[in-house]
């Protein structure tokens, strides 16, 4: 089953790949809501910031993206740095009401790290197949495909709740998205990985690739909102 997953990985990491060079540094305000029965209900905001910057000479993104819902009860901060040109993951961290969770380094061919549970601090390590992307960064990692009608994608991950995996991500069409700014023309991505849970329809902005929401049977998040919390204990991302 190990070899047949690998295998599996190595044919999804063929083809149109995430290429950093599209994705352009951004800050954003998301409100975040849930579904039920069919009434779109706010539920808290993600603060999202996307920035280029230069690590012991390499030249990295980062992305930092906090989210926190019902005022506090869920506070999430994740803090990934990436390879400028590739988008391929050097660093993972995560941190829940303040405190770090996870925290990942991706070298060689391996994931090394720690995750904290209830009873402890527990090591990460493990091979990786062959080349993959940060399983818990969604909207920037399908900003950074070719997007074009019809097109579809396999991005193979690793994520640290799931393991190995792979996104498969489909452009199903186009629509006209409201934002703050105005109407933006996106495109309309049908996304799986593969997993339980609903399917998400993400929207990724035509001109510039910019994230603009998703949505699922379950709810989902999108541009607006009032951050100015995150910002204060983000300093500013």
């Amino acid at each position: 089953m190990i070899a047949l997953l690998a295998g599996l990985l190595l044919g999804a990491s063929q083809g149109p790949l995430p290429d950093g060079t599209r994705i352009h540094e951004d800050r954003a305000c998301y409100t975040i809501t849930l579904n039920r029965g069919g009434v779109e209900t706010p539920m808290g905001v993600t603060w999202q910031t996307i920035e280029r910057a230069t690590v012991e000479g390499r030249a990295v993104l980062r992305v930092v993206v906090h989210q926190r819902v019902a005022g506090g009860p869920f506070d999430m901060r994740d803090t990934f740095l990436m390879d400028a040109a590739t988008l391929r993951p050097i660093r993972l961290e995560n941190d829940r009401k303040g405190e770090r969770h996870v925290t990942l380094d991706y070298a060689d061919g391996r994931v090394t790290g720690s995750r904290t549970e209830a009873d402890g601090a527990h090591a990460v390590d493990a091979a990786l197949p062959g080349p993959v992307w940060e399983g818990n960064l969604f909207g920037v990692t399908f900003a950074a495909l070719p997007l074009a009608a019809g097109a579809t994608f396999e991005v193979p991950f690793y994520q640290y709740d799931k393991g190995l995996g792979a996104f498969s991500v489909r452009v199903t069409g186009e629509e006209t998205v409201t934002t703050p700014e105005g109407p933006v023309d996106a495109w309309v991505l049908d996304v799986s990985t593969g997993g339980e849970g609903p399917p998400l329809t993400y929207l990724i902005g035509k001109a510039d690739g910019r994230e603009l929401g998703y949505r699922s049977a379950r709810g989902g998040q999108s541009l607006g909102g009032d951050c100015s919390a995150l910002m204060t204990a983000s300093n500013g991302g």
